[in-house]
Parts: C-alpha cells; structure tokens; sequence
C-alpha cells in the first residue's frame, strides 16, 4: 500500500509549485483540478448532470465554458455545492483507481480542497503550502490574466475551511518568497521516505 502524502493550499500559495518540485525528485502527483477538468469534460455522466444543472451553455463544442463554471462556482453558493456534489465523488474515485494503478511507496495527491472534501481522512501525510494574502493576489493576477481581485477573492472565501479543527496538517510550508522552497521540500521529503 502506498503511503498518500497530499499538498494543498489556498490559490496563489504555491502548492502546485512545491507538487512540481516532487515530481522532479520523481514521484507522481495526482493533480485533482486538472482530473476535475478532465473528467468533467470526459465522463459522459458528469457532462450530463452538469448540462442539466447550468444548461447547455455549459459546454462549448465539447469542452466545458470555463468563465460560466467559475462565475458559477464562486457567485453563488448553492450552484457551487451541487456542482461540487456531481464533481467531487468522480473526481474521488479517479484518485482512487489511479492509487491502485500506481504501487510507488510515496503517491502525492494536490488539491486546494482536501479538508473541505474531506479527502484528507484518505491521506497518511497533509502538506499545506502558507502564503501571506497580498503576496498571493499579485501571484495570481500575474498569472491568470483574466481574473481580477475582486474575483480571486471570491475563490479565496469559497476555499476557506470551515471546520477548522480538521485542519491538522503534518507540515506547513510558508511561500512568501523569503526562503527557497526547494531545501523546505527535500527536508520534509527525506521525513516521509523515513516513515515509509
């Protein structure tokens, strides 16, 4: 049985960096908005429901209308937990086939809502990736061009924990810019290779 180590974070934090800097020390991560992304585009029974819900707008030749999804997802509350209730079990059971398809000794799951899903009850190590809020705003708006403050803080309130006493991860990684990642990431990856 592999031992599950998943990375989360707010948006902007830099989880996605530091599950890179895993992958280049060789091991594989699973990527749950990109399978997200993929299964809502490829599982015909997700693609259904999701038309049902937001109408047929919510595909584009074949390809999901990601500004409607996001409008969606972040303006109102309750579209948000019926979109996640179709999404997130999929998304759960695809980590899952993909953990049995894979007998490494370390698998890495990245995911910014792994105490909101609950997922982290499946992991046997919880990363959380810490920046300071302005820092990650200027992260995003440099990154994602189309996204405005007033729309990444809407994903930061949709990302916040509301049962705070679930969050317990095993390590924090503050990524103001300070320090380099890399020496935090191989010291915590030398930890768990000690626990394996």
């Amino acid at each position: 049985m592999s031992f599950l180590v998943g990375i989360t974070g707010g948006i902007g934090s830099g989880k996605t960096t530091v599950s890179n800097i895993f992958v280049h020390l060789g091991y594989k991560v699973y990527n749950s908005d990109d399978r997200a992304k993929y299964l809502m585009e490829g599982d015909s029974d997700m693609v259904e429901k999701i038309t049902d819900l937001l109408g047929g707008s919510a595909y584009k030749k074949g390809f999901i209308n990601k500004k409607l999804i996001s409008e969606s997802i972040y303006n109102d509350n309750n579209l948000r937990e019926k979109i996640n209730a179709i999404v997130h079990p999929v998304t759960i059971n695809d980590f899952n086939q993909w953990v049995n398809q894979n007998p490494d000794d370390i698998l890495v799951k990245e995911s910014a809502l792994i105490y909101q899903t609950s997922s982290y009850k499946e992991l046997d190590c919880i990363i959380c990736v810490k920046a300071d809020q302005d820092i990650r705003i200027k992260r995003i708006l440099s990154r994602d061009k189309h996204r405005n403050e007033e729309d990444i803080m809407r994903i930061m309130r949709s990302q916040v924990i509301n049962n705070k006493g679930d969050f317990k991860p095993h390590y924090i990684i503050e990524n103001n810019g300070k320090d380099l990642l890399l020496p935090k990431v191989i010291s915590i990856v030398e930890e768990i290779k000690s626990k394996v």
